[in-house]
């Protein structure tokens, strides 16, 4: 599925529009210029500056195009059986982490999912255990100890 560039600048500039205004409800540091809400204002006012400049990359590609170009095109991966199946599977992996994850724990829904995207990715049997306990090793060090996030722990107690 491939999107003109005008779509992703529009999405881009209402949500940079929407975090600008809720980051102005931040309260102001008292006695000082700068608050809270400054930095992801500027945030906000570079995400809207890209999304213009999307928005106009797409409308000119469509121009010369001639009006061909679509904004939204399936072809492509939707023709491949394979890209398909891996389209599925990435939605199944997010709804088994949102589904699973409570009862099975962070770290072992973490590392099946990733087993199961990187063997389905065609990546061989030893890299793909590797990669997948590593990226949980971190997650769980970066996530469950350094930034104190309260993950599942699930039955094995990790």
């Amino acid at each position: 599925m491939k999107f003109n560039d005008a779509v992703f600048g529009i999405f881009l500039i209402v949500f940079a529009l929407a975090e600008i205004a809720y980051t102005r409800t931040f309260p102001s540091l008292h006695g000082q210029r700068f608050g809270a809400s400054d930095f992801p204002v500027l945030i906000g006012i570079g995400l809207i500056i890209c999304g213009c400049i999307l928005v106009y990359n797409g409308l000119r590609q469509r121009a010369v195009a001639q009006g061909e170009a679509n904004l939204l095109s399936v072809r492509g991966w939707t023709e491949k059986r394979h890209s398909v199946i891996n389209f599925f599977v990435v939605l199944l992996s997010v709804l088994a982490f949102i589904f699973l994850v409570d009862t099975l724990g962070f770290v072992i829904i973490s590392f099946v999912i990733l087993l199961v995207l990187f063997l389905r990715l065609d990546n061989g049997l030893v890299p793909s255990l590797l990669a997948s306990l590593l990226m949980t090793g971190v997650s769980k060090l970066l996530f469950g100890v350094l930034l104190l996030v309260p993950l599942p722990v699930g039955p094995l107690g990790f």
